[in-house]
């Protein structure tokens, strides 16, 4: 198990010039606060990079441009070359095994954009041991084959209850993807339920009839939601949101 203390941040940011990844959700939101400290203490200037996968809440959008402004943190938005509603419509919908658009609508972009900056650069990230067994198997020192540079996971040992404290403590503004009840990154359906999808068409109609189209375009092939291994609909939820999952 590798330990990371903030004093071999601090070495890790005079690497090279820093770019913290902030999506919105509460751990990047940690990560930002955080690392403005640590840099500081560097004597480097922090910037923030935020992935506009075009398939999140605009609440969001709204809320990473609040908080860098407010922390005083540069920050970044990269795009897609094509949104994620158009791509899905082409390429079919992501599941976990097929994870098209992470790489699509968040490391293509940064990928573009890093390659513009001169000289060598260090990436942070929020990912945290806590999240899922996956991540509990990562190094939070290592090298990022597509930013081709140092990535740095500065919280990967917190745990849910520090996350919340740290927020708490530094009176840091809750992102609205906590009262969404979702993922700040996006709706790509990868990993969300009916609970989920349900609280989509109550809060935002708009971008649950954009997936509609989606899966129109896939001929009843492919669903966004799946119960039991089978496919659910999503004009189920419209018409009858407790309707049983078809074959």
């Amino acid at each position: 198990q590798l330990s990371i203390f903030p004093e071999d941040i601090v070495k890790l940011i005079r690497l090279g010039q820093p770019f913290a990844l902030f999506s919105g959700g509460k751990d990047s939101l940690c990560l930002v606060a955080r690392m403005c400290k640590l840099a500081k203490a560097a004597r480097r200037d922090l910037t923030a990079i935020h992935a506009e996968t075009t398939a999140g809440f605009p609440e969001v959008e709204t809320y990473v441009q609040t908080v860098c402004a407010e922390l005083g943190v540069p920050l970044k938005v990269v795009h897609p070359h094509r949104d994620f509603f158009e791509t899905a419509k082409r390429w079919g919908i992501p599941s976990p095994r097929s994870r098209w658009c992470c790489e699509t609508l968040k490391v293509a972009p940064m990928r573009r954009f890093l390659k513009t900056i001169e000289g060598p650069r260090v990436i942070f990230d929020g990912i945290r041991a806590a999240e899922s067994t996956g991540r509990a198997k990562y190094t939070p020192v290592w090298y990022h084959p597509a930013f081709k540079c140092i990535s740095v996971s500065p919280i990967f040992y917190w745990s849910d209850e520090k996350i919340g404290h740290y927020i708490r403590r530094n009176k840091l503004p809750e992102s609205p993807a906590v009262k969404l009840n979702t993922s700040a990154e996006c709706w790509c359906g990868a990993y969300q339920g009916r609970d989920e999808f349900e609280a989509l068409l109550s809060m935002h109609p708009e971008i649950f009839d954009k997936l509609l189209e989606v899966e129109n375009a896939q001929k009843g092939k492919y669903t966004f939601l799946f119960e039991n291994g089978r496919r659910v609909p999503l004009v189920q939820l419209r018409v009858a949101p407790n309707s049983s999952p078809v074959s």
